[in-house]
Order: C-alpha cells, then sequence, then structure tokens
C-alpha cells in the first residue's frame, strides 16, 4: 500500500495531538488512567456496526473529494467527539445513571485531594473518614559534598567514569576532567550527563553561597522492593580512572527512601508512593511539597504532618460538580473544532467554510434543548459553548440526563461519520424502493486516511 506525505501527517496528529499525557505515576512519567469506558463488549461493537449499516442504507452516493486539511479536520472531529463521550460517560453513577457520579473533597486540599472512583470499590464505602498522615513517601538522596564552586578540580586531567548500580540496570556513565574545570561546571556536566540517561534517578547542583554540591535523588520513592536502597553510586570496578565518587562525596551522606505512614480512622497503614487509596473507591494524593512537617517531629511514630476530613458531596452539590465538569467538556469540544477555519485566518469563534456545517447543527441542537438547560442554570452563547451558573435547590437531574443522552447520540453519529460535517456532492440519491447497503460507504472515512494521492 502506498504511503503518502498526507498518510505522514495524519499519523503524526494522531500521535501528538491524542496522546494524552494528564497524569503521573510514582517514578515520574506521565500516564492516562484507564477508565471502564476504554474498552468495548461484543454487544458495543455489534451496535456500532449496526449504526452504520444503518445509516448506510438509505445515505445518498456522494463524490468526496477532500483536502488534507478536510481530513486533517474530519481525523480531530472524530477524536473530539470520542473525548467528549468519555467525560459524558465518567459521570455516571454505579448504575450507570448519566450525571449520578458522587464526588468526594478534601477539607485540606494542601496535605491531600482526592478522586472519587466507585467501580474500583471494595466492598462498603463510607461517606467520610478521617485521614491522618504521619509521613510522606520520600526518595534516596545522595547529597555529595560542598566543595568551593569556583576553585579547579584538584584531579588530574584525564578519563574517569563510575557506576550507577539499581535493582533493573548497571550503568556506567564516563567523561573527561579538562584543565583548569571548576567544581561547579563538573558537577552541572555529571548532572547533565546523569539526567539525560534515563537511569531512574535524576541529579542537580545545590548552591550554597560560594559552594556547590552534586545530589542524586532516585525516581521512585518508598523503601525499595529489594535491597536497602534504590541506587549505589560507585568506581571500584570502572573502565577509566576512579576516585571522583570519594572526591564528590557521592556516598558520604545518603538520606534512604521511606515509605508513606498514615492513619484511615485510627488504623495505621503504609504505603511505597504518596498516591494512596481508601476503601478502593477513594483515590488520594498527597502533597508532601505544600504540606511541610512541624518543626520538632522526631520519628514517624511521634511526627503527625496533618490530618483531612474526607467526604462524599451531597448529591445537590455532587450534581452541581458534574454540570460543571460536563460544561467544561463541552465548552473544550466546542471551541476544539469550530475554531479550525478553512481559510487559516485563526479567528476563533467564526464559522469558516469548513466548519460550518458542524456550527448550523451544533447551534439547531442546542436550541432545541434551551429550556431544559435553564432549569440547571446554563445558558447558551452566540458561539454555540455553554456557561454555568450554579442554581440552588436543583437536585433532580430527569431533564438532564434526557439531553446528556442526546448529546450522546449526536456524539456517536459524528464518530460514526465526521465526513458528513466536511463539504461533499451527491451524485445520487439511493432507491427508496430496495434497501441494499451500500458497501463503499462504510469505509470512506477510514479509506481516506490511506489515500496515496498528495
Amino acid at each position: 500500500m502506498p504511503i503518502s506525505f498526507t498518510t505522514l501527517q495524519i499519523y503524526d496528529q494522531y500521535l501528538t495531538t491524542y496522546r494524552n499525557k494528564s497524569g503521573n505515576d510514582g517514578y515520574g512519567k506521565s500516564s492516562k488512567r484507564s477508565s471502564r469506558f476504554d474498552t468495548h463488549d461484543a454487544d458495543e461493537l455489534k451496535s456500532v456496526y449496526s449504526s452504520i449499516q444503518w445509516k448506510n442504507r438509505f445515505a445518498p452516493l456522494y463524490l468526496n473529494d477532500p483536502t488534507p486539511r478536510s481530513i486533517a479536520y474530519a481525523v480531530h472531529l472524530k477524536e473530539s467527539a470520542q473525548d467528549l463521550k468519555q467525560t459524558i460517560h465518567a459521570l455516571s453513577g454505579e448504575d450507570d445513571e448519566l450525571f449520578s457520579l458522587k464526588t468526594a473533597y478534601s477539607d485540606n486540599e494542601a496535605l491531600a485531594s482526592v478522586e472519587y472512583v466507585p467501580e474500583d470499590a471494595d466492598g462498603s464505602v463510607p461517606s467520610d473518614f478521617d485521614l491522618k498522615i504521619r509521613s510522606f513517601a520520600s526518595p534516596q538522596v545522595n547529597t555529595g559534598a560542598f566543595l568551593p564552586s569556583d576553585q579547579p578540580v584538584a584531579m588530574r586531567p584525564d578519563n574517569y567514569s563510575f557506576d550507577i548500580l539499581t535493582s533493573k540496570l548497571h550503568y556506567e556513565l564516563q567523561f573527561t576532567v579538562n584543565e583548569g574545570e571548576t567544581h561547579r561546571e563538573l558537577q552541572g556536566k555529571l548532572a547533565r550527563l546523569i539526567n539525560n540517561s534515563d537511569l531512574g534517578v535524576h541529579a542537580r547542583v545545590l548552591e550554597n553561597r560560594n559552594r556547590s554540591a552534586l545530589e542524586i535523588t532516585s525516581d521512585a520513592t518508598g523503601m525499595p522492593f529489594q535491597g536497602v536502597s534504590h541506587f549505589t553510586v560507585t568506581d571500584e570496578s570502572t573502565s577509566y580512572n576512579n576516585g571522583i565518587v570519594n572526591y564528590l562525596g557521592l556516598n558520604k551522606s545518603i538520606k534512604n527512601a521511606t515509605n508513606a505512614v498514615y492513619t484511615i480512622n485510627g488504623a495505621e497503614q503504609s504505603s511505597y508512593s504518596n498516591t494512596i487509596n481508601a476503601f478502593g473507591a477513594y483515590h488520594i494524593t498527597l502533597h508532601p511539597e505544600e504540606a511541610a512537617p512541624p518543626s520538632g517531629a522526631q520519628s514517624k511514630d511521634t511526627a503527625n504532618v496533618g490530618r483531612a476530613r474526607i467526604s462524599l458531596y451531597a448529591d445537590s452539590e455532587s450534581l452541581s460538580n458534574n454540570i460543571e465538569t460536563f460544561v467544561d467538556g463541552y465548552n473544550h469540544f466546542v471551541n476544539d473544532v469550530l475554531s479550525e477555519d478553512d481559510e487559516g485566518n485563526g479567528t476563533e469563534n467564526v464559522s469558516g467554510p469548513l466548519t460550518r456545517l458542524l456550527s448550523n447543527d451544533m447551534s439547531k441542537f442546542l436550541r432545541f434543548h434551551r429550556t431544559d438547560l435553564e432549569k440547571y442554570g446554563i445558558s447558551i452563547n452566540e458561539d454555540s459553548t455553554l456557561e454555568y451558573s450554579r442554581a440552588e435547590g436543583v437536585s433532580d437531574p430527569a431533564a438532564l440526563k434526557t439531553f446528556g443522552s442526546h448529546v450522546l447520540r449526536k456524539l456517536n453519529s459524528i464518530a460514526i461519520d465526521p465526513m458528513e460535517y466536511v463539504d461533499r456532492r451527491i451524485c445520487a440519491y439511493s432507491n427508496p424502493s430496495t434497501h441494499y447497503i451500500n458497501p463503499y460507504m462504510t469505509s470512506i472515512y477510514t479509506g481516506m486516511l490511506f489515500n496515496a494521492w498528495t
């Protein structure tokens, strides 16, 4: 199959635009948390296939002449619709009713923030509980000796090396000490060398007045699963000259990693990281950088970093939070796809030739639901975005659920055939007396990605 420059652009758009980096794991790397809505069972896939068949059964025959920009727009539109569907589905409660998701809060966000994920619950889940933090999870830190920053290195110019040993790898770092090189310059060079090697550790140069030291910190927090340390720095059996580890004092001041120690309703627990779960459903993130331990704390048995009360919002407050999340997601979808302009003038909220069809369709859709939306404090702006002002005493989501189900149907339609919102000519209408499925209609969207024209 020939691959064109246009096809490569589309592949690049998928990789650079839709790869989510919203999460962060305990090793400092970005990741996206999966949910039950990221996968589909056989019945859902069969439903999508049936929808495609039904749509194509009565669809006219179109003449498509897509430009590279309209192809990219169709891909972007489909992915944006899928993202908004995920947002709406994620607001469903345990019974999969729209906008019934309960939300949790912490009365001490500086210490601990919380996310409520009911599908992860382990049995019965209380509506509130006390969380007391005795210590945070910390990494291993090797701090070198503080040396005069501007003083030349007192080692002969030559090639040197040292090893960093972890539970997974043995890595040798090789470098050169140059004539007249200062301590600060050598420490900075080694910090860059370590950080560029992706070893599971990172380094920086500490400065105190006219003195500087090299500090190496493990990416992982908590006590190691094996051994007593996350990493070891040594130059005892290295390829080039040794002595740099002792000279910089990289093994003289070692702060071992520790686990997070906390209590839930008085029961003590521990965690290797500062992300903990309570009763499965409460996903709690501790914030050691914002909540420093009190002065005079000596040990995990006596020190109390802080405490927080974790609770579920009342139904009305949870509904308001769900509406706010939906409005933000919907506005992101609208601003993202309607800001495209075929003329490339970059003007926001102005419908260009590329977005005119979608803009008109969304405007009609919102006007139809205006009355129901206003009951919940949701108003419609001229640019088809929504604005939310919390309404007091609103706790019945019935009308909002109806609107949400209609939005999902609209998004499903967009995802099945995004080319419907790209200008195309009708060549022939289907024969109303027959119901043959057009086999080519189902593959237009997919097939255009592999079109070899430039």
